[in-house]
């Protein structure tokens, strides 16, 4: 099996500006990026900002603990990891169980919504820089990648 290519990124969902990238490869999930693309974002963002809306493969009781906890940042990610069910998540994940609620009450739905501007960022650099990648080897792709994040920022700053 080939090793897809993977793009996680973190968006300003008001301006579409990626502010954080990571080009990997492989499925699986995203959890283990999340601190990394937190933390850069936050740092990079120039009003700090107060909420974070990820999918449900950022969803781990670490990842919420991290944004929580750790940097007083909001974070609304369905807690729908790992086999479907409607139960709530284990006691021991307070947080997991804290969002599971949110969700289920429909509390979250309104800021849940502009998780999609982030598809609509992946949809940008697909229709503005093609969707096939040139680049033969893992690390080539990852820098391709990479560089398609920084031209569409290039290309949104030019434009405003």
């Amino acid at each position: 099996m080939k090793r897809l290519p993977k793009l996680s990124l973190s968006c300003q969902s008001a301006s579409h500006l990626i502010l954080s990238a990571i080009a990997s490869t492989g499925g699986g999930g995203d959890q283990l990026f999340f601190d990394d693309l937190l933390f850069a974002a936050w740092r990079r963002s120039s009003d700090r900002f107060g909420c974070v809306v990820a999918d449900a493969g950022y969803d781990s009781e670490e990842n919420h603990r991290l944004a929580w906890l750790d940097m007083n940042v909001r974070a609304i990610i369905p807690p729908l990891s790992g086999r479907p069910t409607k139960k709530p998540p284990p006691l021991d994940q307070p947080l997991r169980r804290r969002m599971h609620r949110r969700f289920a009450r429909k509390l979250d739905r309104v800021p849940y919504g502009q998780r999609w501007q982030s598809e609509t960022v992946n949809s940008m650099i697909k229709r503005n820089l093609g969707s096939a990648l040139r680049a033969r080897t893992t690390v080539r792709r990852r820098h391709e990648l990479l560089l398609r994040v920084l031209t569409h920022n290039i290309m949104l700053l030019a434009e405003g």
